[in-house]
């Protein structure tokens, strides 16, 4: 890293349990890295927990030598407060079983007095993690949120109460100080709509959208200028309002317009206790929530005009479709063309009768239309058939719509397709199993699917291989090509392994470097060797990433079940072990873990 380039990354980090002198060293190293850390520094460990909070990135604690609990403890007050920080543990040289028995207690990485530099590839690669991690929880999160706004909206909730639902779920679901819905007023004020989180803020504030001081702000500008301003507090803009922020720990602001049939109906405000937490993706995310919810608000106000908003409601989630009086379609969203599978010339004029599965009876559409045609809205679940004949079950809601003179002319009809609440809970529950970077079968996944394994295979009273693959030079491909080319190698890795198993065996990824390969229904040590060469040979292929060539080989450990253990955990380490062996041996290789006659807990690796 060039010299301009040193000591421009801040960190904020806490050392717990750690002496000065080492405390001193692990701050010069993360220095000479081009860190700019901020430290907090705990000789002893109470009261550790009174003083963590988000606002730490890096947590290292002395792992055996004084508190050999001490991780654990901290790992699951880390869950228990969902905080994504980075925990290492710091001690004297240790054995290779204690190493795995702190990173089994939460570490996520283990530093050693004598390698103290180690610190620097550990939190590079851990801070890498925690920002895919929030990247794509606040990506699932945002789409949950549409999703629940347009339930809202389907329920018919009036204006008040959707907006200050849209807040108090943005606050809880992102972690904001305060989340608020300005509306616009013609004489250049705006009022506030709802509001959620420290709501105090807005009773000593004025806010304007006119040229007044008052409204120079991100509220006011976002509105005159139609654009998302973010702000931080500290900034001259936000001069009238830096005080009151400050008592609140407001440190960035993010305003977003909220736009509705082409015009700017007010703004959306979103307070944080982070200064870096609005970047560009995050921008675009909340400017089509804000749209969304701009929308939502208007269909609440005036639901008897939603055929004017036919173009701001083509990117509605919901399929949504307006009908004569007599039951002709003549206005839909794109979404209802998706949900059908009918083109437009087909659903345009026609009857909702086409979208019948004929499964209810005449009754049931008789007191249907007695309901609609008394001005009722009707709600109910409905089995839809599409143009290729498969079925669908959605929500449906039916609203009149009247003409200036009141009378009933319309209904508006929207489809909620109650799959996409399955499919959520499935994106959740994939994201929970699976490495972002790879797809592979994360740590959680694999050991779930090793003891599934063992189960199995002591039912059949049969064996499997465990293979464990340390690529070597991968740190060399990071230092000279950048982390994106690493991650990029990573991902062909990951297709690698997996083209030469078996669909039925399991590539998994544990973490940096490191991956699992669970070969089931195999104890054949010839079959076991050409499944290690064949591995190898596919690694050591050169790389091409971003018309960059690289070069990385694999060391591999291999333990068999039965032969060296029937635990899950006895395996891993016995396959950590042969693979370090082959390591120690000159790299490109592979070993089979072989435990010496007579004497269980050493071992002797041999190809």
């Amino acid at each position: 890293m060039l010299e301009s380039q040193m000591a421009t990354i801040s960190l904020n980090i806490l050392f717990v349990g750690i002496t000065q002198q080492h405390v001193a060293i692990l701050l010069d190293e993360l220095r000479r890295g081009g860190y700019a850390p901020c430290a907090t520094v705990l000789e002893e460990v109470t009261g550790w927990d009174d003083v963590l909070s988000e606002d730490f990135q890096v947590l290292v604690a002395d792992s055996l030598d004084k508190h050999p609990q001490l991780i654990s403890q901290i790992n699951q007050l880390l869950n228990d407060t969902r905080l994504d920080i980075v925990l290492l543990a710091y001690s004297q040289p240790v054995s290779h079983d204690q190493i795995v028995e702190v990173m089994h207690a939460g570490a996520h990485d283990f530093i050693s007095t004598n390698n103290p530099a180690r610190i620097l590839i550990a939190v590079e690669r851990e801070l890498g993690n925690v920002k895919l991690r929030a990247e794509q929880r606040e990506r699932v999160v945002t789409d949950h949120l549409l999703r629940e706004v347009s339930g809202m909206i389907l329920r018919g909730w009036d204006v008040v109460p959707l907006a200050s639902r849209v807040c108090q779920r943005a606050v809880e679901l992102f972690g904001f100080s305060l989340v608020w819905i300005a509306s616009k007023q013609m004489d250049g004020t705006v009022s506030v709509l709802a509001a959620a989180g420290a709501v105090t803020y807005l009773d000593s504030v004025e806010v304007r959208w006119d040229d007044t001081s008052q409204g120079c702000g991100t509220t006011g500008t976002a509105i005159k200028e139609v654009r998302p301003v973010v702000l931080h507090t500290d900034a001259s803009e936000f001069t009238p309002w830096y005080e009151q922020a400050q008592r609140y720990g407001m440190q960035s602001v993010l305003s977003m317009p909220m736009i509705a049939s082409g015009e700017v109906t007010g703004a959306i405000m979103f307070y944080s206790s982070r200064r870096d937490v609005f970047d560009a993706a995050a921008v675009e995310r909340f400017s089509i929530f804000a749209n969304h919810v701009a929308v939502g608000i208007m269909v609440a106000k005036e639901q008897q005009q939603l055929r004017l908003l036919s173009s701001a409601m083509n990117s509605a989630i919901n399929a949504m479709f307006i009908t004569t009086r007599e039951g002709e379609i003549v206005w839909f969203n794109d979404a209802m063309l998706t949900f059908s599978g009918y083109s437009a010339d087909e659903l345009m004029h026609s009857n909702p009768r086409i979208l019948s599965a004929d499964e209810y009876d005449d009754l049931h559409w008789s007191e249907f239309w007695q309901t609609i045609l008394s001005g009722k809205a009707w709600r109910g679940d409905l089995v839809n058939r599409r143009r290729d004949g498969s079925t669908y079950t959605v929500v449906q809601n039916i609203t009149p719509l009247y003409d200036d003179q009141n009378h009933l002319s319309h209904f508006l009809a929207v489809h909620q397709d109650i799959s996409e609440q399955k499919e959520l809970e499935r994106e959740i529950e994939y994201l929970a199993y699976h490495d972002v970077l790879t797809g592979l079968p994360n740590r959680v996944l694999f050991q779930d699917r090793l003891q599934s394994a063992i189960n199995q295979a002591r039912r059949d009273k049969a064996g499997f291989a465990l293979f464990f693959i340390d690529l070597d030079g991968f740190k060399q491909v990071n230092d000279t090509l950048g982390h994106l080319a690493g991650d990029r190698l990573l991902q062909i890795v990951a297709e690698r392994l997996r083209a030469c198993v078996r669909e039925a065996d399991t590539v998994a990824r544990l973490s940096g470097d490191e991956f699992t390969v669970l070969l089931r229904d195999s104890s054949d040590i010839e079959g076991l060797q050409r499944v290690a060469d064949k591995l190898i040979e596919s690694i050591a292929q050169p790389y091409e990433v971003f018309e960059s060539r690289a070069s990385v080989t694999a060391s591999i450990g291999i333990s068999l079940y039965p032969d060296h253990a029937q635990g899950m955990e006895k395996l891993l380490i016995y396959a950590d072990e042969a693979m370090y062996s082959a390591k120690q041996a000159g790299k490109n290789n592979y070993r089979i873990y072989q435990p010496k006659i007579g004497n269980p807990d050493s071992s002797r690796l041999e190809r």
